[in-house]
């Protein structure tokens, strides 16, 4: 017969074992996340770090690239960790392969060669038009759950292609990457993976936390998303640059010898642009940083603070005149150098409200376009009357209820689809234009006070998060307090106020309408 207190201390050990399998893994895990939340706040302003512990089931990618400037190539690996939110198990996760789509991305390939799960091969299934790739998962995914995938791609940017807005190409001056890399679609009771529109953005993701790796040949500079916390000599022709991002919708790049660069900081964040050489240019370079410094405060007292280190403007070969990403914006680098000065202005001053008007707060990009650049639009007025005065603000207005003119009945809403345009110069109209019109008579209607008031509420109860037309209407009816019905008659489709949510559409994927990938 054992001892008593043999028998004693075997059952503390056996408790104390349990207890540390019970426990001790989990605040691993914890220990872990709160060191990797900690590493992305090399991005983010100091006073804004704090942020980053609501983005714990954040999607994280984590790549390693090798970029061949020369041939517009991106070839490495990507891993993305997902959290499954939803209340409905998963037994796939559904990626958009941008490119593929060829509207606005134009002309590239976007090409998968492996997908991996701890080492196991998976399969997956790619849409008929190439542009939405479907990964198999050996285990369904419960709330609370999460997968980490391992993919290896290709990515083959156009040369000088006519298609698409220039933002995924490949030219003589730089290479652009914008949508390079497989993003994974929005999840809400079901992946949402809607039409690719021939106009506007095909870009819509979640908040999510980038750990990137870009090797590249020595000479060549690299503009992205994020900060650079290193720059590595791997040999005498290689440089690995490695960016932290924070919590941004996706990642974008620039890569260019030709660069000039010139930087400025204003309340903690760099701001810099890179421009490429031109003789007798119609903006200088130095005006162009002015006008991004002034930008930039006047957001910032009139949406929020900006919460990142850096913010980068490119110039590029852009056929739509500018494209916002994540930290940085590209402007047509034709329009700086022989367009007019107050074109270029305000190209400038709207893609660098997509900064909180997409970037921070997010919104559908195909179905409700409006909210952001109607927005973005609209900040072109604050930012002239805050500069210039009242009356340069009061200009832009008055250009555009000459042409286009105010909404008439019978034209298409303000909150139209994308998908509802072919035309650029119709999308424009009635999306940028006519939104911009209507949130002045939102202005107007509810007074400056308390409509400043309502967009430093709708980016702050909105930060990081997808709103919706119905969020926006109703944030505007509770700071206003008044109904505002009428005023959204003349502008909105109503009946679809309450179907103002992610669900509008989803590709239905058939077993006629995929192949196997993998």
């Amino acid at each position: 017969m054992r001892p008593v207190w043999l028998l004693f201390g075997l059952a503390i050990l056996a408790a104390f074992l349990l207890a540390a399998f019970i426990f001790v893994k989990p605040l691993r895990s914890f220990a872990e996340t709160q060191s990797y939340l900690n590493r992305q706040g090399a991005a983010m302003k100091p006073g804004f770090r704090y942020e980053l512990w609501a983005m714990d089931q954040a999607p994280r990618y984590s790549l390693v690239v090798t970029v061949d400037p020369e041939n517009g190539i991106a070839r490495g690996e990507m891993t993305v960790q997902y959290f499954h939110s939803g209340q409905s198990p998963v037994s796939e996760l559904a990626f958009r392969l941008l490119p593929n789509a060829q509207a606005v991305y134009g002309g590239g390939l976007l090409s998968i060669e492996r997908i991996t799960q701890d080492g196991l091969d998976l399969l997956a299934s790619i849409s008929e038009d190439q542009s939405t790739l479907w990964v198999s998962l050996p285990q369904p995914l419960s709330f609370g759950d999460s997968a980490a995938i391992r993919m290896e791609f290709t990515s083959q940017a156009p040369f000088n292609s006519t298609q698409g807005y220039g933002i995924f190409n490949q030219s003589s001056e730089m290479l652009t990457l914008a949508g390079w890399y497989p993003i994974l679609a929005v999840y809400r009771d079901g992946w949402i993976v809607p039409t690719f529109p021939t106009v506007g953005d095909a870009i819509m993701a979640e908040t999510s936390l980038y750990d990137v790796q870009i090797t590249l040949p020595q000479g060549y500079q690299l503009v992205s998303t994020g900060t650079v916390i290193s720059r590595k000599t791997g040999d005498s022709s290689q440089v690995r640059w490695h960016i932290k991002s924070g919590p941004v919708r996706e990642f974008a790049a620039a890569i260019s010898n030709k660069f000039e660069v010139r930087e400025r900081t204003v309340s903690g964040t760099v701001l810099r642009s890179y421009t490429l050489p031109a003789e007798n240019p119609v903006t200088g370079p130095d005006e162009c940083l002015k006008m991004m410094e002034d930008a930039f405060r006047v957001y910032q007292q009139r949406f929020g603070p900006y919460p990142y280190k850096e913010l980068e403007m490119v110039e590029a070969a852009v056929n739509i005149g500018g494209f916002e990403f994540s930290g940085m914006v590209y402007v047509d680098d034709e329009l700086r150098t022989n367009g007019q000065a107050s074109d270029y202005r305000y190209l400038l001053a709207h893609e660098l409200a997509h900064q909180w008007w997409y970037g921070l707060v997010g919104n559908n990009t195909i179905q409700e376009p409006w909210l952001d650049e109607a927005h973005a639009a609209y900040a072109a007025v604050i930012y002239l009357e805050q500069v210039d005065g009242p009356e340069a603000g009061e200009a832009l207005i008055q250009r555009w209820e000459s042409n286009p003119g105010l909404r008439e009945p019978g034209q298409p809403p303000v909150n139209s689809s994308a998908l509802d345009f072919s035309d650029w110069t119709a999308y424009r109209d009635s999306i940028y234009t006519h939104g911009a019109l209507f949130i002045d008579q939102l202005r107007k209607e509810m007074g400056d006070e308390a409509f400043f008031r309502f967009l430093l509420r709708y980016q702050e109860e909105y930060r990081y998060q997808i709103a919706t037309s119905d969020d926006y209407f109703k944030l505007a009816e509770e700071i206003s307090g008044e109904d505002l019905n009428i005023l959204f008659l003349g502008w909105f489709n109503l009946e679809a106020r309450e179907k103002s949510g992610l669900l509008i559409e989803r590709l239905t994927i058939r077993p006629d309408k995929v192949t196997n990938v993998i």
